[in-house]
């Protein structure tokens, strides 16, 4: 379960949802000094970031605003589920503006410092405003029939909740290639006929059938280079990043290739929404447990009260923490059989670890991070692990 829900749209939707997720690796060879300067620096903002939403929070649900903004649209209508749909809304939206000046400081002002943006502020404005009105598309098919299984169901809305939550997933990654991909990226059809040819022969090599292979323009915004799998079934794409073609070798390109098949042919995907499903049923189980009584704490009505929505929203943040790290660990380890996966598959493997090494030195991302870091944030192996476990397995 995300940590707050549909709210967050810049890490929810394209962290989670887009599955496109950076590598979080670094070079030996990079200045490991400006890496981990970089690592720490973004982990700063990240942590804040999270400091902040629980401070968000609880203001607005101890200082009265939660109750005042419910009774304002109490008085525009007596319908609960508009009232529902204004407030959330509102909330979002209030949210959003909260977080935009630091919005702005990570995504601008922090990667212009290390030399790692394209972006233009106008450009930025642009997709953080395409972010906003995601989110307000997105909340309302989240919580409102959440509302509606907690307002008819009161004894067994978590078992219901935990179905609806499952598909919503699967729904958001059919939906999320066809549609939300192409409202922030750029994506052409792989023009480079001789590696197409090599990268079809590849999957079919693996068991893998691919419609296409697209290239995502990245370098618009950014010079990280990356590559994803994103979706599933019939609206699967394997895209890869303009900034990722233009810094490596057919042999690299066609490792990370291996790479990315080695999920699909895995069936990575559907182990991850298993797992996401599982946690989901025990995340909306404790919630069950804990946010009616804690509504009484504060005054609220219940758990159907819609001025109690910040603390549900509270409990959501905390029970994703406490997932999170057992998420990043089954990350961690299929990341590692996708790694693995590329031998007896191509010619060189270890042009894997050079394309990791060039991927680690555009991306300037920690060698080796704090281990504490790495078990709670790192939903990749670091850099030094990856190369590792990929050299011994060469010479085996």
């Amino acid at each position: 379960m995300t940590t707050k829900g549909a709210l967050d749209a810049k890490e929810d939707t394209f962290e989670s949802m887009m599955a496109i997720a950076e590598d979080h690796v670094a070079a030996p060879e990079i200045p490991r000094a400006r890496a981990k300067q970089y690592s720490r620096s973004r982990l700063t903002v990240g942590v804040l970031r999270l400091v902040l939403a629980f401070a968000f929070l609880l203001l607005f649900l101890t200082s009265g605003a939660s109750d005042r903004l419910h009774s304002f649209f109490g008085g525009v209508t007596d319908n609960f589920y508009l009232q529902l749909s204004g407030y959330l809304l509102a909330f979002t939206a209030i949210y959003y503006l909260f977080f935009l000046g630091l919005d702005f400081y990570a995504d601008v002002v922090l990667e212009r410092r290390y030399g790692l943006s394209n972006q233009t502020v106008a450009r930025w404005l642009g997709r953080s405003a395409k972010q906003g009105a995601l989110s307000a598309l997105i909340v309302l098919p989240v919580f409102d029939p959440l509302y509606l299984v907690i307002r008819r169901f009161p004894h067994h809305w978590w078992l219901l909740a935990s179905v609806g939550w499952f598909i919503l997933m699967i729904a958001a990654s059919k939906i999320t290639p066809a549609v939300i991909l192409p409202l922030f990226y750029k994506l052409h059809p792989l023009e480079d006929r001789e590696l197409v040819d090599r990268l079809f022969a590849l999957a079919k090599r693996c068991g893998v059938r691919i419609r296409q292979v697209f290239e995502i323009r990245l370098s618009r915004e950014t010079k990280k280079a990356n590559a994803a799998v994103v979706g599933l079934g019939r609206n699967r794409k394997i895209v890869i990043g303009d900034t990722l073609l233009d810094m490596c070798s057919h042999d690299e390109i066609e490792a990370v290739f291996a790479h990315e098949l080695g999920h699909v042919a895995l069936h990575h995907a559907w182990k991850m929404l298993t797992l996401a499903a599982a946690s989901s049923v025990a995340a909306f189980y404790l919630l069950h447990l804990f946010f009616e009584r804690s509504t009484t704490w504060f005054g609220f009505g219940g758990a159907h009260d819609i001025a109690a929505f910040p603390l549900l929203l509270l409990w959501l943040g905390l029970l994703g923490l406490v997932f999170k790290p057992l998420q990043a660990a089954y990350s961690r380890h299929i990341e590692k059989q996708a790694d693995l996966f590329i031998f007896g598959r191509i010619e060189k493997p270890d042009s894997l670890v050079s394309a990791l090494t060039k991927l680690a030195d555009r991306n300037l991302a920690d060698p080796e991070p704090n281990r504490w870091v790495e078990w709670f944030f790192y939903d990749h192996p670091p850099i030094a692990k990856r190369i590792a476990y990929l050299q011994k397995s060469a010479r085996k």
